[in-house]
């Protein structure tokens, strides 16, 4: 996370297939563990903001941000731990914030 705050341009390296690494952050959002959640919520809330300045970034969530906003909803309708709602809710504000387009047709 912090690598993905102080050098956003991480997403443009050539060996980094974003699409693998969005897709285990929607499948850590299931996960029961706490800190889990937490870390990835944390990496979708830094990475987010930067779909409009990040080409293969915004593709990855052009492509599979439902699958993201399904994560966080069934989340916030209860497979989550009531501690971790903010959380959640944060994800969900960072897609209204910065994907409202894609968000609505989700």
């Amino acid at each position: 996370l912090q690598a993905l705050k102080r050098k956003p341009d991480l997403f443009l390296c050539s060996n980094l297939d974003v699409k693998a690494v969005f897709q285990c952050g929607v499948l850590s959002l299931k996960f029961p563990e706490a800190p889990t959640v937490k870390a990835w919520h944390f990496f979708f809330t830094e990475l987010l903001p930067r779909c409009g300045e990040i080409a293969p970034v915004g593709q990855v969530v052009h492509e599979n941000g439902k699958a993201l906003l399904q994560a966080v909803l069934e989340g916030i309708g209860g497979q989550a731990s009531r501690s971790l709602m903010d959380h959640f809710a944060e994800i969900l504000f960072a897609l209204n914030k910065h994907c409202f387009s894609l968000l609505s047709v989700w």
